[in-house]
């Protein structure tokens, strides 16, 4: 666990030198890991939350998309049929959103960087530069993304290292594509946002 939040904050507080350290590493183990521990934290962090009160259906109470997808379920349906195991049930769905999430959003991210001007190496470490800069972009999420307020700073924080700084580093882009890509996913997701739903 101590290097787990060392890598937490390595990746929230030093983005730079932290992501540009991931290049040299070559297993799929660390990322896939690390990415079981956030979701961990953070669904464990959503549920106490939600138990004191704090509603996690929007951004500023929840950092994640699967937060908000999976609270409104929980709260009309799993609360009142199973009681206190609704809980770890929220868990579980929350951590099972936040893989399928991720599984969806990887090689969008790796293709998007790796056509508009990423470095060109085989596409199985490309792959794996594109989940290292995604998951350990959710970083700073573990730094209170289910509390009211923090939850929407770590938020928007994360959205920014996980779609530009990190994929950017890790596959070595230096176009101004990241900023376009950056600019496009988040206009996509406030729109989506004053339509009712998220991503």
């Amino acid at each position: 666990m101590k290097k787990f939040f060392k890598q937490i904050w390595e990746a929230t507080f030093q983005p730079e030198t932290f992501f540009q350290t991931l290049r040299d590493e070559t297993s799929w183990s660390r990322p896939l890991v690390h990415l079981f521990l956030l979701a961990l934290w953070l669904s464990f962090g959503s549920v106490i939350a939600w138990s004191v009160g704090v509603p996690g259906d929007t951004p500023v109470n929840s950092s994640l998309g699967a937060q908000m997808d999976i609270y409104p379920y929980w709260r009309d349906t799993l609360l009142p049929q199973y009681g206190a195991l609704s809980y770890p049930i929220a868990m579980a769905f929350i951590m099972l959103e936040m893989f399928i999430i991720s599984l969806i959003w990887i090689p969008i991210v790796f293709l998007a960087f790796r056509f508009l001007g990423g470095q060109r190496e085989p596409w199985q470490r490309g792959l794996l530069h594109a989940a290292q800069g995604f998951i350990y972009g959710l970083s700073p999420c573990v730094f209170g993304g289910f509390l009211p307020y923090l939850a929407l700073l770590a938020g928007v924080y994360a959205t920014l290292l996980q779609f530009f700084r990190g994929p950017a580093i890790t596959l070595q882009d230096k176009s101004f594509v990241p900023y376009l890509f950056v600019a496009l996913f988040l206009a996509l997701a406030i729109w989506r946002y004053w339509q009712g739903g998220l991503l």
